[in-house]
């Protein structure tokens, strides 16, 4: 699945709404936040990724242009075109069924990416790779692909990209009121337009020979998508395949193995959960929420020297906060837009499902919690929320098909009511569903906040039309591969939307084939664009050699660099701690406290790239910044950039995004004069210092502090 602003938290890896920036998908530190509550959904994660899966472009199958210049290529039974848009892609679809039971419903378009090894020559065979959602298209993430596998492994293996059915290239569909919902709609209506969704796909193909229409609400399944993929894979005779799969990707590829294993040589499920997960309220996410916000808080340097504890417990203190005080102020949004956003409880779940998905919501719920509550200072959070609803409505449909979305888990993930009912009796056995559940089950919050937050997606396919026959995504109990099938599960222990004990059960189920592996202080969706090479490392050598699965040393899982919680947000320079100095520092507390501010404004100011357009930025209490020059040295110019109300950064810092090298020249000014700083620090080790020198007063700065 995947994970966007607004992803319902039942766990669907779903996108109600996606905030769109101006990189893809999931791009290791430039990729815009998701707030992801519910399923799984492509979305990749490292300390500092908030992930959210933006369409990059839609592809086309080329005529003309750079496409013409390449000429078509037999693969099995098919000719393939080149693709424009694409460069090494050829491109095309096949005519596959649109209900394999019944040859009256005609058939739907499959569309596909067909990467040849780069050398001309195959000898290592095919990677498939299918993304999450459902409802995103595959082929808007090639780059994320061959990231994880590199120019060396793609010199002698193919990659094939499947758009599943009703994404992309392959016949998508448009369910328009579904599309442009937003959660100022409320959750109401996104129950009616579910519902008008499979209505509208029950009417609007008319059935070949006979009277009536198709049933398509019947018909996006995961098992209809595996069988598309089967039907693929029998044209283009490729051999057994390398499976990748993320997010959903790991429920189709759960799917697909089951039913095809002969079809497979090896499979890797990233932030996997278990197609035979039965609880349709996902209690494993809250209880992921609990301990990872904590964890995260533990493994900081800065927060366990601000505020040692329970961050879950102080959680649990704005929670009762806000019923009593909803929040409301103006803040600005990563666009630069003054809005006025409210925070109240609803807001503060969704908060907490996003984690899952974006690790700057680990990096800043809880600080800017404490300083609502102690210092009475709002901006921090209030900036927060903005961030993650930035968005509005879930964009085009080639970038995610919402009605896709709800086809496929209306129809495979489980519900609290029954589809034979009429939907007045599903309504009334989906609140006797929720009047069962312990009143302490999404503590601190009530189960009644829990499941009705305008986010959750519980209660969405109460409308949805009854299935005309059942069409499980698998058949067969576990284990569902043989042993001789290798499988390789992924896991974060910071994911809540595809929670660790939900991976390991995946690996279970496979079989005693399967291993899985938990990769520390990591979140949603492990190996893409992986920052730190851990996961996309143990994917590569796994593809390799899938017989030396068991002999993978794992051990770089445990060695992430961990999540830097802020450890506080003070209003004024007074409430600032000190850097702390070290040898030939002579200057006194307001020199160490000016050059702290500096840190923290750098580190705020990269931090919010990743949310933004990736040239303009927002200090947190006034003032711009502005990115310019490539990922291996990108310039972030500071102006006026307000880190408290009394100080004002400016300056340049050179940021290598690719190997994490950040060195700043910043002039700080605050009460009673300026200071002149430079720091650098390393962003991709962990519990890095930043090295600080500078002066104040005429007096010399030497610190340190940790980096921010």
């Amino acid at each position: 699945m995947t994970a966007s602003p607004f992803l319902p938290s039942s766990r669907c890896l779903a996108i109600r709404t996606i905030s769109v920036g101006v990189l893809a998908c999931t791009l290791a530190l430039s990729i815009p936040p998701a707030i992801a509550t519910a399923r799984p959904s492509p979305v990749i994660p490292s300390h500092r990724t908030p992930t959210i899966f933006a369409a990059r472009h839609t592809p086309v199958v080329a005529s003309t242009s750079a496409g013409a210049r390449r000429k078509p290529i037999r693969v099995g039974t098919l000719l393939i075109p080149p693709c424009r848009g694409f460069p090494g892609a050829w491109c095309t679809k096949i005519a596959v069924s649109y209900d394999y039971s019944d040859p009256a419903a005609g058939q739907t378009l499959l569309g596909f990416l067909w990467y040849p090894a780069t050398t001309g020559h195959a000898t290592n065979g095919t990677i498939l790779a299918v993304q999450g959602g459902p409802g995103y298209p595959t082929s808007n993430y090639v780059s994320q692909y061959q990231g994880i596998y590199g120019p060396a492994m793609l010199a002698t293996r193919n990659l094939l990209l499947v758009d599943l059915r009703g994404t992309g290239m392959s016949s998508p569909f448009t369910c328009k009121a579904l599309q442009n919902w937003t959660p100022s709609n409320g959750n109401a209506s996104y129950i009616a337009y579910t519902g008008a969704c499979g209505r509208q796909l029950n009417h609007t193909r008319r059935l070949i020979g006979r009277p009536g229409y198709v049933q398509g609400s019947d018909l996006y399944t995961t098992a209809n998508a595996a069988r598309d993929v089967a039907t693929l894979l029998g044209e283009l005779q490729p051999g057994k395949v390398d499976f990748y799969g993320d997010s959903y990707g790991t429920f189709f590829g759960q799917t697909f193995a089951a039913r095809y294993s002969s079809l497979l040589r090896s499979v890797t499920l990233d932030s996997a959960y278990p197609v035979s997960q039965t609880n349709p309220f996902y209690p494993n996410a809250i209880q992921t929420a609990r301990s990872a916000f904590d964890l995260s808080c533990r493994r900081s340097v800065a927060c366990q020297q601000a505020a040692p504890g329970s961050s879950w417990a102080r959680i649990g203190e704005a929670a009762r906060y806000l019923r009593r005080h909803p929040l409301t102020g103006q803040t600005r949004t990563p666009s630069g837009q003054l809005i006025r956003q409210t925070v109240g409880v609803d807001e503060l779940i969704e908060l907490v499902n996003a984690a899952g998905s974006d690790s700057g919501v680990y990096r800043e719920l809880d600080p800017a919690i404490r300083a609502l509550l102690h210092d009475h200072d709002p901006v921090p959070l209030l900036r927060l929320m903005a961030v993650q609803t930035s968005g509005s409505g879930a964009g085009p449909v080639s970038q995610f098909n919402s009605g896709l979305y709800v086809a496929t888990t209306c129809s495979d993930y489980p519900q609290p009511f029954s589809y034979s009912a009429s939907f007045a009796e599903r309504r009334r056995e989906y609140a006797r569903a929720v009047s069962a559940l312990p009143a302490h089950e999404f503590a601190p919050f009530s189960v009644r906040e829990w499941v009705t937050e305008p986010q959750e997606e519980f209660d969405s396919c109460l409308t949805w039309p009854q299935p005309q026959r059942p069409d499980p995504p698998v058949t067969t109990p576990p284990p569902y591969v043989p042993s001789s099938l290798p499988v390789l599960v992924l896991s974060g222990d910071l994911d809540s939307l595809t929670t660790p004990p939900e991976g390991r059960q995946t690996a279970q189920d496979m079989g005693p084939s399967a291993r899985w592996i938990l990769f520390h202080n990591d979140t949603h969706v492990n190996a893409i664009l992986d920052t730190f090479g851990c996961a996309s490392g143990l994917a590569r050598q796994f593809v390799v050699n899938p017989s030396r699965l068991w002999q993978l040393d794992a051990s770089c899982a445990t060695r992430t660099p961990e999540v830097r919680v802020v450890g506080t947000y003070p209003g004024r320079l007074s409430g600032v701690t000190p850097a702390t100095a070290r040898a030939g520092n002579s200057a006194d507390v307001t020199g160490l406290r000016l050059a702290a501010v500096a840190a923290a404004a750098t580190g705020d100011a990269i931090w919010n790239f990743s949310y933004g357009d990736g040239v303009h930025g927002w200090g947190l209490r006034g003032g711009t910044c502005h990115f310019s020059g490539p990922t291996d040295a990108t310039r972030v110019t500071l102006s006026a950039y307000q880190w408290t109300t009394d100080t004002t950064v400016s300056g340049h810092v050179l940021w290598n995004q690719t190997a994490g090298f950040i060195r700043a020249s910043l002039r700080v000014t605050g009460p009673g004069g300026s200071a002149t700083i430079r720091l650098s620090y390393h962003d991709y080790v962990p519990h890095p210092k930043a090295g600080i020198a500078g002066s104040y007063g005429g007096l010399l700065i030497r610190a340190t502090r940790p980096a921010p």
